[in-house]
């Protein structure tokens, strides 16, 4: 079985004149990133084996604090093909992935993450929010071959 976890990042910072890919946190967007981190962390089952991130500081931010709330330190991996906005780029990327471990949480970006959820879950989503998380399982041993999953969680950090 495959257990997929999309977290989407934090909510950032529009006011400075950056890049988009070089956007920062704002402090709200940190709080709601630990809340449902901390979420995360609690109801979970098993430690995620592999975490990716989309290459924008963002993404990357809200990585290191989601890590940061677990027990175990994780090694994040920055993944270019993770700074996406389309669905399909999404499922292409995840479906290269190695069949050497079975859990993985990604951080990225919408529309790709509630299209994923809304497509490949058994549960319809209006709108993944910032710092919002879905974990998705597939029965199969294969990325490649990961079809119409089941939605095991959903969580909205202003619902918690």
């Amino acid at each position: 079985m495959k257990k997929l976890i999309l977290f989407r990042h934090g909510k950032s910072r529009w006011e400075e004149p950056v890049n988009d890919r070089k956007r920062d946190l704002e402090p709200d967007g940190i709080e709601r990133t630990k809340k449902s981190a901390r979420e995360l962390a609690a109801l979970l089952d098993f430690m995620p084996e592999k975490w990716f991130s989309s290459s924008a500081l963002r993404a990357k931010r809200t990585a290191e604090i989601a890590v940061a709330c677990f027990s175990n330190p994780a090694k994040i991996e920055v993944i270019e093909n993770l700074y996406t906005f389309s669905f399909f780029d999404l499922l292409k990327t995840i479906k290269t992935f190695s069949d050497d471990f079975n859990s993985a949480v990604l951080f990225g970006h919408n529309e790709a993450f509630t299209e994923f959820a809304n497509r490949m879950g058994g549960q319809y989503i209006e709108h993944l929010p910032t710092s919002g998380v879905v974990w998705l399982e597939f029965e199969t041993d294969k990325w490649h071959e990961i079809d119409k999953g089941k939605t095991q969680l959903i969580l909205k950090p202003k619902q918690l």
